[in-house]
């Protein structure tokens, strides 16, 4: 009788273990070791009148995530004229508008993040921002941020 107690306890210690338990389930994993959204600094420039130009692969867009901007005076006060704007082609129309006013050596600084990221209008075409010609003694570096996806 002890001999059939010890085989029936061995045969459901088999069984519980031979049985798949819950937390072993398969789950899909991500093949791609980073984010398949991390942006990455695509373009930046402190030059009067310059182009940023980010060209996606044939395909792709270009997903604006961020776009920093900072406003500097030089050691003299900047001579005070009109805002100017920070334009885009292939963004939509998105526009940025920078004033000229600033202290001799203070800079301001605005920092955008879309949480929902601003997609290119035309899938593998470049977008472009367009710095405004800065006023005198000042200088505006712009930083633009995204990634390429479908």
């Amino acid at each position: 009788m002890i001999l059939n107690k010890t085989r029936a306890a061995l045969v459901a210690i088999a069984a519980f273990m031979l049985t798949p338990i819950a937390a072993q389930a398969q789950y899909a994993v991500q093949q791609s070791p980073t984010r398949l959204d991390a942006a990455t600094v695509v373009g930046t420039s402190k030059t009067s009148a310059a182009t940023i130009t980010v060209t996606p692969t044939a395909g792709l867009s270009f997903y604006l995530t961020g776009v920093d901007v900072m406003n500097c005076a030089g050691a003299s006060a900047v001579t005070a004229a009109a805002p100017t704007d920070i334009t885009t082609t292939n963004m939509n129309g998105i526009t940025w508008t920078v004033g000229s006013g600033a202290t001799a050596g203070l800079c301001q600084s605005e920092n955008m993040a879309y949480v929902t990221p601003v997609k290119s209008a035309a899938p593998g075409t470049a977008a472009t921002f367009v710095l405004p010609t800065f006023a005198t003694n000042q200088v505006v570096r712009v930083s633009v941020y995204g990634y390429y996806a479908p």
